[in-house]
């Protein structure tokens, strides 16, 4: 798919879409062809991509502080009770992302969309 297609059926501007598209690639989650039949597509079926992965390709990996990877960064992370909770946290969000996938993601959409009343104005 082109991406002046994806950004005007997902209303993002294309400069941004571009700017996703580079992690995205660097994690081998999209592809891309070059040519006048070029564009992107998905380098493995949407059943196999999960949130997490397209999350820590644009984000960086998963952590809600900075004490998690790098316990260095705070005095009291060795003896913290806060640090524990959102470990516990940030592994229960990573536990989800890995678990829904880039497919389950287009379904649910989809089916809102379906579900949608129409819009009338006169």
């Amino acid at each position: 798919m082109l991406l002046r297609e994806l950004a005007r059926a997902q209303r993002i501007s294309v400069k941004y879409l571009e700017q996703l598209t580079i992690p995205l690639r660097r994690f081998g989650l999209v592809q891309s062809e070059r040519g006048p039949q070029g564009g992107y597509e998905l380098a493995r079926p949407a059943t196999e991509i999960t949130a997490k992965e397209i999350i820590e390709a644009v984000e960086g990996p998963l952590e809600l502080l900075d004490c998690m990877s790098r316990p260095a960064s705070c005095e009291r992370a060795t003896a913290c009770a806060a640090r524990d909770l959102w470990t516990r946290v940030n592994d229960a969000i990573g536990d989800v992302l890995s678990r829904t996938t880039l497919a389950e993601l287009r379904d649910a959409q989809l089916a809102a969309e379906a579900g949608k009343a129409p819009v009338y104005q006169i």
